[in-house]
């Protein structure tokens, strides 16, 4: 089972885009696995994109632009009924996935929300059927709403790309035996994530947060934990609170500690730093608190790593791609043959693969979606494409 969207390559589009309507095709699934660093399986509950026919813990990663119309259809094979609760979005009573005042899914069945995302913003979604256990069981993923000119809000700041990071945990026992789940007032969580990796795998490629210094990062924050996160940022990277629950703040500025507690989603802003400048070592500290009795239960890291850190400029040349942004196709320069290459979209999913066999590639985007798309390759090489309609 893969963990959640790989987060090197999950960069949201800026693109200047009309609104649109954005569709999703989601499955609901009771069956399976989130590999742990050791390599055993912890059963999970979960979402997936149907052609993918694999759940994935946390779900999908869903973008749009703001004032676009979205249609997300849920087909749920699995053996309990499911809903999708689109937690802090503004839609309509009907759409917003809690049973008793929309609708329930299911087994063998199918339906379909539609809403229209009128603000950007940090957002999440979970099922809200017997919400307890079906959201520690892995059934959530994080929505982001973004605007076409790059701005986090209507004259707020700009930003370079997102970076989702989207904080969760388990109790393992009730991984491992649903029915006798204990009263959830009680949960302690013994398993800490940042978009479903943990420990080592949060030094893994797909979870590693590449940048060019002098980028502007959005950090999109968000909890599905039963524990209070608590998020450090170091002094000299200037972090800047400009959001919270989908809004802007009232008082943005600098922030050293941020204090996350269950379903609560933050923006924050940074000017990526020159690791060679500042001899930092790419990692944000994240602590996991017991909701129970404040004990500090986990620290772990946000990876990020300065793609030209340790390069020298007078002796090696970063590839390039032209044009860009492009409407059809790309020419990519500076290659190394033999070299494996990937091409994925905003969410992580591969779209293109190939082997590089000599300096100069050219890649065909005719027909595919508008938006962001990342380009890599297995010897470290990295760019951003951006595809116009």
């Amino acid at each position: 089972m893969k963990s959640f969207f790989a987060l090197i390559f999950c960069a949201l589009s800026v693109v200047a885009v009309a609104q649109q309507t954005v569709q999703y095709e989601l499955f609901t699934g009771m069956d399976g696995n989130l590999l742990t660093p050791a390599g055993s399986a912890i059963p999970i509950w979960g979402y997936g994109h149907i052609e993918d026919g694999e759940i994935t813990l946390p779900g999908p990663l869903l973008t749009c632009m703001e004032g676009d119309s979205v249609v997300v259809l849920m087909e749920n094979p699995s053996p309990e009924s499911h809903t999708i609760h689109w937690h802090g979005l503004d839609v309509d009573q009907a759409n917003d996935g809690v049973p008793s005042t929309s609708f329930l899914v299911p087994t063998d069945s199918a339906a379909t929300y539609r809403f229209r995302a009128d603000y950007s913003g940090t957002y999440l979604y979970h099922c809200h059927v017997t919400t307890t256990l079906h959201l520690t069981m892995g059934m959530y993923g994080m929505f982001i709403v973004d605007r076409p000119d790059g701005t986090l809000f209507a004259g707020g700041p700009g930003h370079d790309y997102d970076v989702p990071k989207l904080f969760s945990d388990l109790e393992l026992a009730t991984n491992f035996d649903p029915p006798a789940s204990f009263p959830f007032h009680d949960m302690r969580p013994n398993y800490f994530m940042i978009n479903g990796a943990t420990g080592d795998l949060l030094y893994e490629p797909e979870s590693v947060t590449t940048y060019t210094p002098g980028e502007v990062l959005a950090l999109r924050l968000g909890s599905m934990a039963y524990s209070r996160v608590d998020v450090r940022f170091p002094e000299f990277l200037g972090a800047e609170l400009w959001m919270s629950d989908g809004r802007p703040v009232t008082n943005p500025g600098p922030v050293d500690t941020l204090e996350i507690y269950p379903g609560e989603r933050f923006t924050v802003l940074f000017t990526a730093p020159s690791m060679d400048a500042t001899g930092w070592n790419g990692e944000i500290e994240v602590d996991y608190w017991s909701m129970v009795d404040e004990t500090l239960e986990r620290t772990q890291p946000m990876v990020f790593t300065d793609l030209t850190a340790g390069v020298s400029s007078a002796t090696s040349a970063p590839i390039r791609a032209y044009p860009n942004p492009t409407s059809d196709h790309i020419t990519i320069d500076g290659l190394h043959p033999g070299a494996d290459w990937t091409l994925r979209d905003a969410t992580g999913r591969p779209v293109i693969k190939g082997r590089v066999t000599e300096g100069r590639l050219e890649v065909d985007l005719a027909g595919k979606s508008a938006g962001l798309y990342i380009f890599s390759t297995s010897n470290g090489a990295s760019l951003r494409i951006l595809r116009q309609p």
